[in-house]
């Protein structure tokens, strides 16, 4: 039985890392204005992003795990808030960037916006480290699913945002991309984005299968 569990369990996981690298492959291989309207606002994978996001806030809601999960709650609406760019959407400049928090010019009130956002997702992830961390890293020893998409999701969210702007990134080391492999890198930049969400899913229903089977529900 906990054989067909394991094994059930690091399917659904195998299936996210296939079905990302299709729509990868496929998108590669996609006309260029194909390719060029998937980097867009709006596009198909973004908003699968943002539903499956979505997905995961209902799911916890749902299941009754808000109180054990509440700061991952309060993560994913941050990672969902990004998606929609509350980063930049209502300033002038992003507020991680240093023309933001330098900018003399920058309204008083996009300033106080833009604090309060990057402070409330310090807190967050302060939280969630505090709350979450040392069991995360138990788990991952003894190889769990929840641990493993968990860890995968983090993965992917550091990826994506290393080859975030790959032109100016790359230009750090001195290396000139094509056309071709700044939009090849765009393109995973999006998948990988898409797969936050999907590990954080199966991490949530692996965490839902165990609390139940625990008789913690």
């Amino acid at each position: 039985m906990h054989d067909k569990v394991f094994w059930s369990a690091h399917m659904k996981i195998g299936l996210v890392i296939a079905a990302v690298a299709v729509i990868y492959i496929l998108s590669l291989l996609a006309p260029l204005e194909v390719q060029t309207s998937l980097k867009k606002e709006g596009s198909w994978i973004e908003l699968t992003t943002l539903a499956a996001y979505v997905a995961a806030l209902i799911y916890i809601l749902a299941y009754r795990l808000y109180a054990q999960l509440k700061w991952i709650f309060w993560l994913i609406v941050l990672l969902a808030m990004r998606e929609l760019d509350f980063d930049a959407r209502f300033t002038d400049a992003k507020i991680t960037k240093w023309e933001f928090l330098l900018n003399p010019d920058i309204s008083w009130l996009q300033t106080i916006y833009g604090f309060s956002l990057l402070a409330f997702g310090a807190f967050v992830a302060f939280k969630v480290a505090t709350v979450h961390l040392k069991n995360l890293l138990v788990e991952a020893k003894a190889a769990s699913s929840c641990a493993m998409a968990s860890i995968l999701a983090i993965l992917a969210a550091a990826l994506s945002k290393l080859i975030d702007g790959p032109r100016r990134k790359f230009g750090y080391i001195g290396a000139e991309l094509t056309d071709h492999s700044v939009i090849a890198l765009q393109l995973l930049e999006e998948v990988l984005e898409l797969s936050i969400p999907l590990f954080i899913l199966v991490a949530l229903t692996e965490y839902a299968t165990k609390i139940r089977r625990l008789g913690f529900s």
